[in-house]
């Protein structure tokens, strides 16, 4: 796999023409997604520095406007992105429109003010939560390329802010001079004040992966069992976007890394590090290995913007509020459960599919649950960029204009009540409540979750609102969109084609460890032959087994089961881990 890595050995290749100092951060990053592994000691510190991805390949990038190798006029970092061609790109950076922290500042030690500030009425506005210029330009390289996946960080100013310290702090003139704030100004309130609204420009667009940061766990041997082991990062810059959306997207750990840190050539470093910076290549690895997954259970196929965003949402675990909300977007990310998922698609078990939407149109499945377990569906879509960017700070500073082109709108009914089930929405008007269910009218993921469905038939329908439209404005034939649902038991109907689950002979679990447990293993006539992904045949077992088959001693990947039932040839795949 091949990674781009926006940012400032043979798996590295520079892509720009001047090679650049050694940067502390980005080998970090890069280290998090791909580094090989060293356990090492000096007597004070210790730890793996392994990556998620220690076999992938990066291309590496400086994120400021710069010459690369073989070309002759300065590319742009959105110029850079759609030369990279990369279909998986970390992007560790971003723009603080609000206060910033700096050591040694044009007027020294203090706090910096990003936004506006009006002398005679004593206003101030800042950018935060604003989407502008820079997010229209990413959203514009998605959609004309879908297949490309944009990860970036959310940034790191929550909470920045003179107030609370003695330092000084200072704003611009009209002139671009730094002036400091005096004893009659009126000081813009520090970042994230009232605990949202801290997300700049660039980090807000709809077609791209925000990532926020959060402590690592530390109860329940590290890992996650509940939504209050997840403990945000008291630095994440923290959403909405000013319309109401959902930003960040979701949450990884960002606190305490251990990495790889060269600052110079052939230095031999590990540091740990925190920041949004730090998360955010680690959601990027996870959907690395998601892509590596796919590749290999659908013959070759990869992800792309929207399925792995809805991959992603529908697999994260619950943090903070019940539902998105503005320090976790969807949640905490979970590279076994999504993995498990694309187990389950390939088995059949789920629905995640990417579908066209005719323009006027309404796509309906129709499912049956037997009200045993949660009824789940989550849908993303690439959406085409808002296009009327605000001119003056003025405008910008809380518009509450909706950024959604198209309004794609996801349902669940019941058929035998006709109880509507609504996604989830946040109210603008009070971001730190949590979301509620209703007509989401900005968000271009959607995702319904009933806990306690009645057993019978649902019905879940997408449809749009208006006309759907292309990035130029024109009416368009269809929308694209992911989609996948978890939670049923049987498909009844569709008005598009769809694998439907057998419904017979089935695995308990997608991702094992030490054995494989069937469900309804007196169906299997025959023997059960187990194949590696390059087609040798590694076990047959008898049909006699009672209910599990050990697999401990089989290596780690992706293997497949062929058998006969009683209602013919069934195929299931799991992952050894």
């Amino acid at each position: 796999m091949t990674l781009e890595v926006l940012q400032a050995s043979t798996r590295i290749t520079n892509k720009e023409q001047i090679s650049s100092d050694y940067s502390a951060h980005a080998t970090a990053v890069t280290s998090m997604m791909g580094g090989i592994g060293h356990t090492i000691g000096d007597g004070t510190i210790s730890g793996n520095t392994k990556g998620i991805m220690p076999k992938a390949t990066f291309d590496s990038y400086n994120f400021m406007t710069s010459t690369l190798d073989g070309e002759s006029a300065d590319k742009t970092v959105y110029q850079k992105i759609l030369l990279s061609k990369a279909y998986l790109s970390n992007h560790s950076y971003g723009i603080n429109p609000g206060w910033s922290y700096e050591e040694a500042g044009e007027m020294g030690e203090g706090f910096y003010w990003g936004g506006a500030y009006d002398t005679a009425t004593k206003l101030s506005y800042d950018l935060n939560g604003a989407y502008l210029s820079n997010d229209q330009k990413y959203d514009d390289i998605v959609y004309e390329n879908p297949s490309m996946i944009l990860v970036k960080s959310a940034g790191n100013s929550f909470g920045d802010g003179p107030s609370g310290t003695s330092l000084n702090s200072y704003y611009e003139d009209d002139n671009g001079n730094y002036v400091q704030f005096t004893q009659a100004d009126t000081l813009p309130s520090n970042n994230c004040s009232e605990g949202y609204d801290c997300i700049g420009p660039g980090s807000l667009a709809k077609n791209i992966i925000v990532v926020s940061a959060t402590e690592k766990i530390t109860s329940n041997n590290k890992r996650y069992s509940q939504s209050t082991n997840v403990v945000k990062a008291d630095y994440s810059s923290a959403g909405p976007r000013d319309d109401g959306a959902v930003k960040p997207d979701i949450a990884g750990v960002g606190s305490d890394i251990f990495s790889a840190s060269s600052s110079s050539t052939g230095s031999n470093e590990w540091a740990y590090g925190s920041g949004t910076s730090y998360s955010a290549p680690q959601v990027t690895g996870i959907i690395g290995l998601w892509i590596q997954i796919y590749k290999d259970l659908f013959s070759g196929n990869s992800l792309d913007a929207a399925s792995a965003k809805t991959l992603l949402v529908h697999s994260a675990d619950e943090a903070g509020n019940v539902g998105p909300d503005a320090w976790f977007g969807w949640g905490f990310a979970n590279a076994q459960k999504g993995a498990e998922l694309l187990v389950k698609k390939s088995n059949d078990e789920i629905i995640f599919e990417t579908k066209q939407l005719k323009n006027g149109d309404k796509d309906v499945v129709t499912l049956s649950t037997d009200g045993k377990q949660s009824l789940k569906a989550t849908i993303s879509w690439v959406d085409p960029s808002y296009k009327k960017i605000p001119e003056t700070y003025g405008d910008a500073h809380n518009n509450r204009t909706s950024k959604l082109v198209n309004d794609l709108d996801l349902r669940i009914i019941n058929e035998k009540t006709e109880e509507v089930y609504y996604p989830w929405k946040l109210n603008i008007n009070s971001p730190m409540a949590a979301a509620t269910k209703g007509d989401n009218t900005v968000d271009n993921v959607e995702q319904i979750l009933i806990d306690t469905p009645a057993s019978g038939t649902y019905r879940v329908e997408v449809s749009h609102k208006g006309k759907i439209l292309d990035n130029s404005g024109t009416e368009a034939q269809t929308q694209n969109y992911s989609i996948m649902v978890s939670g049923y038991t049987e498909i009844v109907l569709t008005t598009q084609s769809i694998d439907k689950p057998s419904g017979e002979v089935a695995l308990q679990d997608a991702l094992v460890t030490s054995s494989i447990t069937f469900v309804n293993p007196h169906l299997i006539t025959s023997p059960v032959y187990m194949y590696d992904m390059s087609g040798r045949l590694v076990q047959t077992i008898k049909s006699n087994f009672s209910q599990s088959i050990d697999i401990s001693g089989l290596t780690p990947g992706v293997y497949i089961l062929n058998m006969m039932t009683k209602n013919g040839e069934v195929t299931k795949k799991f992952i050894k881990k």
